[in-house]
């Protein structure tokens, strides 16, 4: 009897699509995409079925596996309820990493950094004409926040700011000096990590 522990973390992305799929499956999929992670939680249904080897049985297992991975996210989500540093933030919103569109979102902690509440602002590109003060800071002093942190997603898979980012943020400082509510750190979420402006230098919190 073999007592040997099977250990997949050494294996290529090329090994793991081949425990699903026919191996010349995988390598078309991996042809067209970067790697097995985005083939699993990014490849359409149809273009799935239409793979030569594939078809709707295999097709079937894999989104039955993007469903995993999407549970899993939310799971991540609910587990966290203090906020030590980005890491936690990133883990809280995992589930921004798929999302096709820019989302932005406030997270609201109390004295302790326990988390009272979270909200999306807005939706689609973000800008200083769509992501306003007063809404954002609106939210904050309706659940009593000691203070706050806002996240965005890249769906572009960088977590790199843009200019736009920058100026935003500068924006939402100044205002929380104001209303006296401290706005923590700005996390960019995107597929292939997350960004803390804070750590990072980028505004001055």
């Amino acid at each position: 009897m073999c007592n040997e522990i099977f250990e997949p973390s050494g294996l290529s992305d090329q090994d793991l699509l081949d425990a699903f799929l026919p191996e010349n499956a995988s390598k078309q999929l991996l042809r067209e995409y970067p790697t097995a992670y985005d083939i699993v939680l990014h490849a359409p249904q149809s273009e799935l079925e239409q793979t030569r080897g594939v078809g709707r049985t295999r097709a079937k297992r894999l989104l039955c596996l993007r469903e995993i991975v999407r549970r899993m996210e939310l799971r991540s989500k609910q587990s966290v309820t203090v906020i030590h540093g980005p890491e936690d933030v990133a883990s809280y919103f995992a589930f921004l990493k798929e999302a096709e569109q820019e989302e932005f979102w406030l997270l609201m902690l109390n004295t302790k950094n326990h988390i009272i509440g979270s909200k999306m602002i807005s939706k689609g590109s973000i800008s200083a004409s769509v992501v306003h003060p007063r809404e954002l800071f609106h939210e904050a002093v309706k659940h009593l926040a000691a203070s706050i942190i806002v996240v965005h997603n890249h769906p572009s898979g960088e977590a790199e700011p843009s200019r736009e980012d920058i100026a935003v943020t500068e924006r939402l400082v100044k205002a929380s000096r104001i209303m006296d509510i401290p706005l923590l750190d700005h996390v960019i979420v995107a597929r292939y990590g997350f960004n803390s402006m804070k750590e990072q230098g980028t505004v001055t919190f």
